[in-house]
């Protein structure tokens, strides 16, 4: 929360060099998409680009990466049986990109109320890898890959306020429909020996809906 008040402020800071300018319409507008469900402590870093038409219309591209990666180690003593090591290791990537059509709807001061509709293009690849040690030496490891492919169409509802005439700040309220797809590919050994390789391919419609909270600056 505090860092995106500073990031906040310091935009509004910034863009007071620019109130003593001539004001000129801005025809594109720099966006970041910084959190979503309501959480300002969890930064997503969406970027978008957009194209302004019109003071009605725009036309705007984004794309959405994202990484994530964990580890874990631990150690479990038994009473009965033997003791047990666990490492575990999951890295997670993805990377989105779509394209929205905009048009404001309403217009008061300062307060714009936008809606549009768009698509969206989706790649990911999860992968996890586990290691069991037990005493006195028996090994297993496992490892899942599960890469992910969707497309499909969104629609957007927001409102835009207008902190000065080179930022705003917006809050989007995002429904989208996908066609997905997955592969997914699991091996498990056992003290060195391979089992056979378990392959699943998943598909399906998934109907979703989120919150966005960003920033952007109008060049």
């Amino acid at each position: 929360m505090r860092s995106f008040v500073v990031i906040i402020v310091g935009l509004i800071l910034c863009s007071s060099i620019y109130a003593q300018e001539k004001q000129v319409s801005p025809t594109y507008a720099l966006s970041f998409g910084i959190a979503d469900n309501f959480r300002l402590d969890k930064f997503i870093m969406d970027i978008g680009i957009t194209k302004i038409l019109d003071d009605s219309h725009q036309v705007r591209l984004y794309v959405s990466p994202r990484i994530s990666t964990t580890n874990t180690d631990g150690e479990r003593g038994v009473l009965f049986g033997p003791d047990q090591k666990n490492s575990n290791e999951n890295r997670t990537y993805s990377f989105g990109v779509g394209a929205d059509y905009l048009w404001v709807l309403m217009k008061n001061d300062d307060i714009n109320l936008y809606g549009g509709a768009g698509l969206v293009l989706n790649y990911g690849l999860d992968k996890r890898t586990s290691t069991s040690i037990y005493t006195p030496g028996t090994k297993q490891e496992s490892e899942d890959k599960n890469s992910s492919r969707s497309g499909g169409l969104r629609g957007v509802l927001g409102a835009e306020w207008m902190v000065s005439n080179k930022i705003s700040i917006h809050s989007e309220y995002v429904v989208a429909g996908s066609y997905n797809w997955q592969y997914i590919e699991s091996k498990f050994w056992n003290d060195g020996l391979e089992y056979p390789t378990a392959k699943t391919t998943i598909t399906g419609v998934t109907l979703g809906s989120g919150v966005l909270f960003g920033v952007s600056i109008y060049l």
